[in-house]
């Protein structure tokens, strides 16, 4: 395995607490379609909905980024209150005068991450993190 596939494999994950469900940035829809930690119900919007839109083989970070506001996935993730999870590095002056970089993590809403963070990450000034659904938000979603 080459040292930049490698490095990838860390961000293709599937966690689940109470409350949301986290993917990985380097996940793939059709990724998440063969995982089981999955929930079946987001699959089953995956392939109704999702696929209307985009390429299964395509990163979910990379569908968001080109996202149009007017794409049905948009209004879909919206009524899952998608949360993206963003960092970028601040340089910020110590005590004694030494300068220091300081990461800055942040997490917001689609509306929120279209509206101020989006053009940082296309331009590299920012990094996603990760996204997340809300489960209570999928279980009342009607497909």
């Amino acid at each position: 395995m080459e040292t930049e596939e490698f490095g990838t494999q860390d961000f293709k994950y599937v966690i689940q607490d109470t409350n949301c469900v986290y993917f990985g940035k380097e996940l793939t829809y059709a990724e998440m379609m063969d995982k089981d930690d999955v929930p079946f119900k987001f699959k089953a919007v995956i392939s109704t909905h999702i696929a209307r839109d985009t390429d299964l083989n395509r990163k979910m970070a990379d569908h968001i980024l080109q996202m149009s506001e007017k794409e049905f996935s948009y209004r879909i993730f919206e009524q899952l209150k998608l949360t993206v999870r963003v960092c970028y590095k601040i340089q910020k002056k110590s005590l004694g005068g030494k300068v220091k970089d300081k990461w800055i993590h942040k997490a917001c809403t689609l509306r929120q991450f279209y509206s101020a963070y989006r053009s940082q990450v296309i331009e590299g000034d920012m990094i996603i993190e990760d996204f997340s659904i809300s489960k209570l938000a999928l279980m009342a979603l009607s497909i």
